[in-house]
């Protein structure tokens, strides 16, 4: 079992709580201001803002991709309707990738999805730079495509800290959790 630097972890954490966490996502209470299901999916997987800009996390995919991808999602609304978690959630937008979509892509607009429902996530899920960090943190997870909190080392495991949380902290600082195993 590895030992972690208890103390870098917690500067990490401290210093994404005094810089990062402040940040509100407009894409995100865009999407919750919708006044009906159908256009927050339709927001959601578009990953627009209320000035018609895509979130920086898709714009590489691109407007048209994300067009077609919120045609398709659309059509899963009754489905969404009866989402009780956000696996469910997340199951359904994958089942709605079109062509173009990418993993991150399918959770942010899960992510919308589940804010606009009142249902967050649970775990941590594993997209490619999270991987990365929670890789260089814990070691090869092989194909696992989410964490609970428990699997993280003590500094994480705290009230304060939610799961879309840690992962913004994977992302984030990725290169530098590789140095807080011994």
């Amino acid at each position: 079992m590895p030992i972690y630097n208890t103390k870098k972890l917690d500067s990490i954490i401290k210093h994404y709580k005094a810089n990062s966490r402040k940040r509100e996502d407009k894409h995100i209470e865009f999407c919750v201001g919708q006044n009906s299901l159908t256009d927050a999916i339709d927001i959601a997987a578009k990953a627009i803002d209320e000035n018609n800009k895509i979130h920086f996390h898709q714009r590489r995919v691109g407007r048209t991709e994300l067009d077609t991808f919120a045609k398709s999602l659309v059509s899963f609304e009754s489905d969404i309707e009866k989402a009780l978690t956000f696996d469910d959630i997340f199951e359904i937008t994958k089942r709605a990738k079109t062509e173009g979509i990418n993993e991150l892509a399918l959770f942010d607009t899960a992510l919308r999805i589940g804010n606009f429902l009142k249902i967050l996530p649970q775990k941590v899920y594993l997209t490619s730079s999270t991987r990365t960090g929670a890789e260089n943190l814990l070691g090869h997870l092989f194909d696992k495509t989410s964490l609970t909190i428990e699997d993280f080392p003590a500094p994480f495991n705290r009230p304060d800290l939610s799961t879309t949380e840690i992962e913004d902290i994977l992302h984030i600082y990725k290169d530098e959790l590789e140095y807080c195993v011994k």
